[in-house]
């Protein structure tokens, strides 16, 4: 299972804004000093909810960074926030940047409003646009499909019905570059339409996976209430299971055994068949042990040699003992030139890191060299193996290896 992640710098200092705000409870005004945290910001004030319903002015260009309805809830924020409706925070919430403008429109407009209710994403998309506030005033007596033509999504019923079906949790710059994939693709928009609800694993897995759009796994999916983290554990299962059977060489035919599955854990059992079956001909195909009371020592051997030190895989058999080990097939990216497996193990279990080395910056961390990072029973990382891998140009030069890849 994936583990939450824990807050970035960013949020940190964000948060800490919390404790620099003062609610001016007689004039219905929240001022946010920034000034001992963004000092770029200075200090803004922000009305009530009350007050954004009687406000005749412009609304305000606020900081779009600022995360005001995720800060902790001290005093101050909180006398500001009580006055909010609860649905109205959440649906503010969901969006990683732009919420007290999503929250002053949805407060100083009715039609706004409504948008929040059935289709926040639209309402966000809106308000975050390079339109002025004259030329958002003027759509929002119009029809919907009308406004979503103006800020560049497609002028179709389809597009509305799709943002009135969206049932997301948290939305971010990934979500969103998923959401426009299934909008500007008319055969993905036309297929979603059957659905009553898309979650975040059925939009996922129609951005990432169109082949599985209208399955009865991706039906399935859209009925269940799901997590970010859960989203994120299925898209790597997915990935993990097409990557083996075009490995496999399987047919059209047999791939389609994925979207007839109903649950996640049906998927699973089909990778684990598969698996197996693709170490036995990896194994025949290298001349490598892979069953046997050999085959057990050896792995044995091999897992308690691991550390909490990474170390670089060169051997085909101890990648054989790693995939058999953590059920995944470290092998499938041996296309690349320079590929790069560590191991290392820690409290949590054994892990391993696949890198491209021809991507590889030592001067920069966690650089977009890494392919993938695997654990026991195929998991995916926590925070505290993300940071290891962070580490991996240092791995490279403790090792002596630097020289030879650069």
């Amino acid at each position: 299972m994936l583990q939450k992640m824990p807050p970035t710098a960013q949020a940190l200092k964000q948060n800490q804004l919390a404790q620099h705000c003062f609610w001016d409870a007689c004039d219905q005004v929240l001022w946010i000093d920034c000034r001992s945290v963004f000092p770029d910001l200075g200090v803004f004030s922000v009305l009530s909810w009350d007050a954004f319903m009687m406000d005749s002015s412009n609304i305000p260009q606020y900081p779009s960074q600022l995360k005001v309805l995720d800060w902790p809830q001290f005093s101050s924020l909180a006398d500001w926030r009580k006055l909010i409706p609860k649905w109205v925070q959440d649906s503010c919430a969901l969006f990683s940047t732009h919420q007290l403008t999503l929250l002053h429109y949805a407060g100083k407009y009715p039609q706004v409003l409504e948008l929040l209710d059935h289709a926040p994403m639209l309402a966000w998309r809106l308000v975050s646009s390079t339109l002025e506030e004259a030329e958002i005033v003027a759509l929002l007596v119009g029809k919907w499909q009308n406004m979503v033509a103006q800020i560049g999504w497609p002028n179709k019923k389809e597009t509305v019905k799709f943002l009135r079906n969206l049932r997301l949790r948290m939305v971010d710059e990934h979500v969103l570059k998923m959401v426009d994939v299934c909008l500007m693709d008319h055969q993905r928009l036309t297929a979603l339409q059957g659905l009553p609800r898309i979650n975040s694993m059925a939009l996922s897995l129609a951005a990432l996976f169109p082949d599985l759009i209208g399955s009865r796994l991706h039906h399935a999916l859209a009925q269940l209430p799901c997590r970010p983290m859960q989203c994120q554990s299925m898209v790597a299962l997915f990935q993990d299971i097409y990557a083996l059977a075009e490995w496999l060489g399987f047919s059209e035919k047999e791939r389609d055994k994925i979207g007839q599955c109903r649950y996640l854990i049906e998927v699973n059992e089909w990778y684990q068949k598969w698996l197996k079956h693709a170490i036995e001909r990896y194994a025949q195909q290298h001349h490598l042990m892979f069953i046997g009371s050999a085959f057990e020592h050896a792995q044995n051997a091999f897992i308690k040699r691991l550390s909490n030190v990474p170390v670089l895989l060169t051997e085909k058999q101890d990648r054989l003992f790693l995939s058999q080990y953590q059920q995944h097939a470290w092998w499938l990216e041996e296309s690349l030139s320079k590929p790069g497996l560590w191991a290392w193990s820690d409290d949590d279990g054994v892990w391993g890191a696949l890198m491209d080395l021809d991507r590889l910056n030592y001067e920069q961390r966690f650089h977009s060299n890494v392919v993938r990072i695997r654990g026991g029973k195929n998991s995916l990382p926590g925070a505290k193996q993300l940071a290891m891998v962070s580490l991996c140009p240092q791995w490279f030069r403790k090792q002596n290896r630097l020289k030879s890849y650069f």
